[in-house]
């Protein structure tokens, strides 16, 4: 696994200066001009591992799907989570190494645009592909391992020879029952028969998804390795043809969208990783999806504390589910088994389902989306962050969304009954609102000034590097 984001060497489009970037930088920052530009692209971003001294002629780039985000998977009794980080093979061709290994962690990688010299190996082989295949990687990538039929099998027995005469069933006529069907190993074993590595549902949330091409040229028809020099393949054009692409589509150059606010002209404030700005002048929050930045409904939660405050973002998200009630305050309090008694006033009062709005280590992630959910704290409307130090908002409002269901998983209580339906069950927002929470800064710790919450500073000062 990479520790760290990869770096992307580029230049100032003001001045030509040169500008290292890390793979989840959003805004480009100039040390020379002091130039502050956003930076989109319509679909992925796309990089290169740049290569000197060869013929462009017989240069082949090579394309590599890279994924990086916070895994979640709903186990047989809990929610478990991990940090990925794959590459992965784009091009449908055995022949081709289907790694990058550790090669774009020591060398800087640049931006493709489509005035490069070279050929493309087209991306056949979707970045959707790696997601679906992400439960075998995720598998592959856990200690743990689904108990197969035989050691089921052997787990039953163990469980009949301790209940000693209360079974009065032989091993032989035990054995015919379950193979027949007739008995299955819940009914002997109960929870024990669920194999507890068996996943219900999984997805990453905050994932960076990138094309990296890797660098190879062609000599005497065979296609080597730019950096090692060694074979990778025998280079037959006519079978390779259908593979290379000579014309670069229009949607490889990266855009640079103005840092200014678009409703009163002044400089937009935001980490280098940020995919929310906030304008300190006129109070106002944005977002650029596409090419523009666009405003986000937010509120600001008042600050009661003559301390020092950092607001902390989350998305507040209003549940449309199908497959499982969960419209109101009461259907959480029953699915959640929470100590209230269900009041006629709480079968109407909305329910809202709680995600930060920045990234960090997947199990404090999940732990503060549920607090959150469990908590519904109130929200005062309020658009003033009254000169308060704010962190930007790095997890954009779509992988929130993703979120929810992740959630979802974490306060039912019934999961022997519901988590077998997670699959058939839909988890989307019909409204969403970026909302500000103060937290008492202190030595170590963030506290929240209202609820039982706390974050390591340590924690949220890593999660730059998710």
């Amino acid at each position: 696994m990479n520790e760290y984001n990869w770096k992307i060497e580029h230049q100032c489009p003001q001045c030509g200066a040169p500008v290292i970037l890390d793979e989840a930088d959003r805004l480009l920052f100039c040390p020379f001009c002091r130039t502050r530009l956003y930076l989109t692209t319509p679909d992925h971003f796309r990089y290169h591992i740049p290569i000197a001294a060869i013929n462009s002629a017989d240069l082949v780039y090579i394309p590599y799907w890279r994924l990086k985000g916070n895994g979640f998977l709903v186990q047989a009794r809990e929610v478990a989570p991990r940090f990925i980080d794959i590459n992965s093979l784009a091009v449908d061709n055995k022949k081709l190494p289907a790694s990058l290994g550790l090669r774009p962690q020591v060398m800087n990688l640049k931006f493709t645009s489509p005035d490069m010299p070279g050929r493309f190996l087209q991306a056949n082989m979707s970045s959707a592909g790696i997601m679906k295949n992400m439960d075998k990687m995720i598998d592959a990538a856990s200690p743990e391992k689904i108990m197969k039929t035989d050691m089921v099998f052997t787990e039953i027995m163990k469980n009949i020879e301790k209940a000693g005469p209360i079974v009065t069933l032989g091993r032989s006529l035990m054995a015919d029952l379950l193979v027949a069907g007739l008995m299955s190993d819940k009914d002997i074993m109960g929870d024990a028969a669920m194999p507890e590595s068996a996943v219900f549902y999984h997805t990453v949330i905050g994932e960076v998804i990138s094309l990296i091409y890797s660098p190879g040229y062609i000599e005497k028809d065979i296609l080597y390795d730019a950096f090692t020099r060694k074979p990778i393949l025998p280079w037959r054009e006519e079978e390779m043809q259908i593979l290379l692409s000579d014309a670069k589509p229009p949607n490889w150059q990266i855009r640079f969208v103005s840092t200014l606010c678009p409703r009163c002209g002044w400089d937009l404030e935001g980490e280098k990783n940020a995919v929310v700005m906030t304008c300190r002048n006129c109070d106002s929050v944005w977002n650029c999806p596409k090419d523009t930045f666009e405003p986000v409904p937010f509120s600001v939660m008042p600050n009661t504390s003559k301390d020092a405050v950092m607001y902390l973002p989350f998305w507040r998200m209003t549940p449309r589910c199908e497959g499982i009630t969960l419209s109101s305050y009461a259907d959480l309090i029953r699915a959640a088994n929470l100590p209230k008694a269900v009041q006629p006033a709480y079968e109407t009062q909305p329910v809202y389902f709680w995600s930060p709005a920045f990234k960090v280590n997947p199990a404090l992630f999940i732990r503060l989306a549920r607090q959150m959910t469990l908590l519904q704290p109130p929200v005062e409307l309020n658009e003033s962050f009254g000169g308060a130090s704010v962190h930007s908002a790095t997890l954009p409002m779509t992988e929130a969304v993703e979120s929810m269901m992740i959630t979802l998983a974490c306060v039912i209580t019934d999961k022997r009954r519901m988590y077998p339906k997670l699959a058939n069950i839909k988890a989307t927002a019909d409204d969403v609102m970026l909302v500000y929470h103060p937290f008492r800064i202190t030595l170590r710790e963030l506290i929240h000034l209202s609820a039982p919450l706390a974050i390591d500073r340590q924690a949220l000062n890593l999660g730059v590097h998710l």
